[in-house]
């Protein structure tokens, strides 16, 4: 088992990946790390939209103003 894929998997996880990963081979680690590169990026789009849609309720003027306080 490669620790780079692991160390991979460890970091998409958050942390210490759980002993039971190990039980996996490459092919299935590496396709499960993807899954989760995949899952993170379309929660990201996910909520991108719905803050920009959030935003589409408050006055024009304000908008600017709004988006640096949220993010900052």
């Amino acid at each position: 088992m490669s620790e780079k894929q692991l160390a991979a998997l460890a970091k998409e996880l958050g942390g210490k990946s759980p002993p039971d990963l190990s039980a996996l081979n490459m092919a299935e680690i590496e396709s499960l790390t993807q899954s989760l590169r995949r899952a993170r990026r379309a929660q990201q789009e996910q909520l991108q939209r719905a803050f920009e849609s959030a935003l589409g309720h408050i006055p024009m003027l304000l908008r600017g103003p709004v988006r640096k306080i949220l993010l900052p």
